[in-house]
C-alpha cells in the first residue's frame, strides 16, 4: 500500500512545532525566508503526522536517521522505521508527503512558477513533450520522484533520468533497472501537479488531504 498526503501551507499552525524535535526546528532556524520556513514546517509536520498513523507512535517521539547510504555522511534521505519508507515535497502553498511500504519518492511542482522548459534538464525525447512550462513541470515531477526514491537528488544529472508518460525508460548506470520503479501521476488542486514513484509493486495508491490530521492535532 502507499499513501500520499497533502496539504496547504497556510493551514498548518506555527504551533504544530512542538511536534518536531530540536534538530527539525535547527533546520527551519537556518532557512533565510520566512516563507520556506513555512513551507518546511508544514511539510514535516504532516510527514510525522502520517508516519505517526502508520507506526502507530506520538508524532512528537518519532527519530529520523539522516546517514547517507551512498557516502556515509548526514544528508540522506531520512528513515523513521525500516518497515515503511516515505518522501516529503514542498512547492508553492502545497506540502506533500508520500509513505509506502516499498522505497518511494514524491514531488510536486507549481505548474505556474515558470515561463518555459528547462531544458538543460530534459534527455531530448522528453524535449519533445514539453511545449510550455506546465507540462514540463508534470515531466519534472516523474523524474524527480524517481531520484528521490533512489535517494540521490542533485548527485545524478537530470536528463539522464529518462521518462515517457509514466514509464520510466533508463536511468544512469548503477542506479538498477528502470522496470523496478512504478509512476503515478498525481492530482493536486489547481495549479500543482505531482508523481509518485515506487520501487516494485505498490499495490493501491491512494491520496488523501491531510487537513483531518493537522485539525486533530491543532484542537489538542
Amino acid at each position: 500500500m502507499t499513501e500520499v498526503w497533502y496539504v496547504a501551507v497556510d493551514s498548518v499552525p506555527a504551533g504544530l512545532a512542538a511536534l518536531l524535535d530540536d534538530g527539525d526546528r535547527e533546520r527551519l532556524d537556518r532557512l533565510a525566508r520566512q516563507r520556506d520556513r513555512a513551507r518546511s514546517l508544514a511539510a514535516w509536520t504532516l510527514a510525522r503526522l502520517v508516519l505517526a498513523r502508520w507506526l502507530q507512535r506520538p508524532p512528537e517521539r518519532l527519530a529520523f536517521d539522516r546517514t547517507c547510504r551512498h557516502c556515509g555522511a548526514g544528508h540522506g534521505k531520512p528513515v523513521a522505521d525500516p518497515a515503511v519508507d516515505f518522501s516529503v515535497s514542498h512547492t508553492g502553498d502545497l506540502a506533500v508527503v508520500a509513505v509506502s511500504e516499498h522505497t518511494v519518492g514524491v514531488d510536486a511542482e507549481d505548474t505556474t512558477a515558470g515561463r518555459t522548459p528547462v531544458t538543460w534538464a530534459l534527455s531530448e525525447p522528453e524535449r519533445a513533450q514539453c511545449r510550455d512550462y506546465a507540462s514540463f513541470a508534470r515531466v519534472w515531477t516523474r523524474k524527480e520522484a524517481v531520484l528521490k526514491a533512489l535517494g540521490r537528488g542533485v548527485t545524478v544529472r537530470p536528463a539522464d533520468v529518462v521518462t515517457s508518460g509514466t514509464t520510466l525508460l533508463s536511468l544512469p548506470p548503477g542506479l538498477g533497472d528502470p522496470r523496478d520503479f512504478t509512476l503515478h501521476d498525481l492530482l493536486f488542486p489547481t495549479p500543482y501537479v505531482g508523481t509518485v514513484a515506487v520501487r516494485g509493486n505498490p499495490g493501491q495508491v491512494t491520496v488523501r488531504h491531510g487537513s483531518t490530521l493537522i485539525d486533530a492535532h491543532r484542537l489538542r
